[in-house]
């Protein structure tokens, strides 16, 4: 399980020519719905995307790696084959833990997908009234939380240990590293 949560990383350019069929994204949101939920709320709804003409239109609407001030995203033979759109249900009690929640359930979808060689990103820098309304979401009892951007990765993430700067950053061949904290700096104590 360990290589596994290794290898579920953010990836960001994709094989565009590989899509993922609606059995593979329904698979992917039981992944979603089987998670632990905070009182047994399950205030999590869901909506998949994987036509050509949604995925088109959802990608303007996306923020891709802050970090990387030189790079506006992939190029369209490197953006994801599909999404799932991440919301939370208002009459789900208590709704308050929707953005726990969400954070459990995406980990599910993630490591589904890597599992089946399919790699992930978790978007939450989105222009939410854009893709609410691309998506035909217009009921304010649903807000959208998150977006999970899916694909085939065509791209080498590293993790490095922290060396003090935690930004993620490429190199000149296109590998993208991922500092992490080493275990000694987050283990607080043991008794």
């Amino acid at each position: 399980m360990l290589e596994l949560i290794k290898k579920t990383r953010s990836y960001r350019r994709f094989d565009h020519s590989r899509k993922l069929d609606d059995a593979f994204l329904a698979e992917l949101v039981d992944a979603a719905r089987l998670a632990q939920s905070a009182a047994n709320a399950q205030p999590l709804r869901y909506v998949t995307v994987n036509s050509p003409e949604y995925v088109d239109k959802i990608f303007p609407h996306l923020r891709w790696a802050g970090k990387l001030k030189d790079w506006d995203g992939p190029v369209e033979s490197e953006r994801p084959v599909a999404y799932i759109a991440v919301y939370g249900d208002s009459e789900a009690k208590p709704s308050s833990f929707a953005q726990v929640d969400s954070g459990i359930a995406m980990q599910n979808i993630c490591l589904t997908a890597m599992s089946k060689g399919v790699g992930s990103c978790m978007f939450g820098s989105i222009i939410k009234n854009e893709i609410n309304r691309i998506l035909g979401v217009t009921d304010e009892r649903y807000s959208l939380l998150w977006v999970i951007a899916l694909g085939y990765p065509v791209e080498n993430v590293v993790l490095v240990d922290n060396t003090g700067d935690l930004s993620y950053y490429r190199d000149a061949d296109g590998n993208h590293y991922v500092p992490k904290h080493r275990h000694d700096e987050v283990l607080l104590g043991k008794f």
